[in-house]
């Protein structure tokens, strides 16, 4: 796909590329990194995707292709060979467990050392799963020393016999992670990192006071909607729903009798979440199947959209009401993802969710092409890039840690043993 080499490398140390393979785009994000608080974007690349369904993939041929044409027109739009990305995992497979474990500090002067907080986390991780899921992400709630709680730092250098630890342990499942895996790789692309979508997303539309005081995110993609909790600075709960903007569109399509082009045009040009927000009704012409002119309205329209709009943020309402801290989110919700640009989604969710609703634009960025990334659409994509910048400057290490006991880049050598060897690890 790509016509010629450059010079730059993205597996130089300050280049970073994040890959969110969703299942209406693929978007891949260039990055460098000027200093130790600032990222500039260098390219963007997008393409449509073909070959997943709800976030998963069923046809890894054409995924693969897909994957191909995105990283093309970014290598063209940055001038950056790309050979290694930080890729984005979600899905309505995605599972939130709660866990806990304890420890004793073997130490003689009773510091508590990195290792220590690594093998209580380890601990953490003995749960029984079924075979076909992975755990993807362990993330610390709580350190407990001695007894003495309400710790949310990373405990090391602190004294005590007695070291436990609350987590929320992700899970998903082996295949749909692996299928990915090899999609990305069968491109030539090694993996920096794997990162549930969620997380990323949340690195670039909240900010550490939203998250500390509370919010609940709601990422309305393509084929899935993904929902995270945050509270004290940590996520908290997560979970994916197999509603989003691709059966909004699917609705149009059946109701009016119009190809997916069209009802994706008429979506965005005169689309409403809600009947309500409308202030003018006017005729709308549509092309029909057999491109033939005919007449809808706004209002019809909106019903269409406003139906399956409801559906996504009720079925939210109870995922967040599953958190179990729903009273505590000071912050209210902010939306992001393509389909949160439907005109009104903001009033329908605030509606429906009972709280104050955002909507969440990337930002954290401090140069290079900036304006073409602030848009909802783009919230994976470059909080891929701020996840993976954040983790190079992290310096408690905790979570390279627990991730670099396998290599820090897969390549198709070997990929069946070194995915499963990474399972394993995780």
């Amino acid at each position: 796909m790509t016509s010629k080499r450059k010079k730059s490398k993205s597996h130089e140390k300050d280049i970073i590329v994040g890959l969110d393979v969703g299942t209406t785009k693929i978007c891949v994000i260039v990055a460098r990194v000027k200093d130790d608080k600032n990222v500039d974007i260098l390219g963007v690349g997008k393409a449509p995707s073909y070959g997943l369904h709800r976030g998963i993939v069923v046809n890894p041929n054409k995924t693969s292709e897909s994957i191909k044409a995105a990283i093309s027109e970014a290598e063209l739009n940055s001038g950056i060979e790309i050979n290694s990305v930080s890729v984005g995992i979600a899905g309505h497979y995605i599972r939130c467990i709660q866990s806990s474990a304890a420890i004793g500090i073997n130490n003689s002067d009773r510091v508590i050392q990195e290792e220590d907080v690594v093998r209580l986390l380890d601990q953490a991780k003995i749960i029984k799963l079924p075979s076909d899921t992975t755990i993807i992400e362990v993330i610390p709630q709580e350190y407990i020393i001695d007894g003495k709680d309400g710790i949310f730092e990373t405990p090391i250098g602190m004294f005590g016999t007695r070291l436990e630890a609350k987590v929320n342990i992700i899970t998903g499942l082996v295949s749909s992670i692996d299928d990915l895996s090899k999609c990305v790789m069968s491109c030539g692309i090694d993996i920096d990192d794997i990162v549930l979508e969620p997380i990323a997303s949340s690195h670039s539309v909240l900010d550490e006071t939203e998250k500390k005081v509370g919010v609940a995110m709601i990422d309305i993609g393509g084929g899935t909607s993904d929902i995270a909790v945050f509270k004290k600075g940590v996520l908290k709960y997560t979970a994916g729903i197999g509603i989003a903007g691709n059966l909004v569109t699917n609705d149009i399509v059946e109701a009016l009798g119009i190809t997916d082009e069209e009802a994706e045009r008429i979506k965005r040009e005169y689309g409403y979440a809600t009947v309500s927000e409308i202030l003018n009704d006017e005729e709308i012409i549509v092309q029909s199947i057999r491109e033939i002119p005919k007449k809808t309205s706004k209002s019809i329209l909106a019903r269409i959209i406003q139906a399956r709009m409801q559906d996504i943020f009720e079925l939210s309402a109870i995922e967040i009401q599953n958190s179990q801290i729903s009273k505590e989110l000071h912050a209210g919700v902010v939306i992001t993802g393509g389909g949160s640009l439907v005109k009104g989604t903001k009033e329908l969710a605030e509606s429906i969710l009972g709280m104050e609703v955002n909507l969440g634009i990337p930002t954290g960025l401090t140069g290079g092409l900036i304006k073409e990334v602030e848009s909802p659409i783009y919230a994976t994509g470059v909080g891929l890039v701020l996840y993976r910048f954040k983790k190079m400057n992290d310096k408690t290490i905790i979570n390279d840690l627990l991730k670099n006991r396998r290599n820090n880049s897969l390549t198709m050598n070997g990929i069946f043993t070194k995915v499963k060897a990474w399972f394993d690890e995780l």
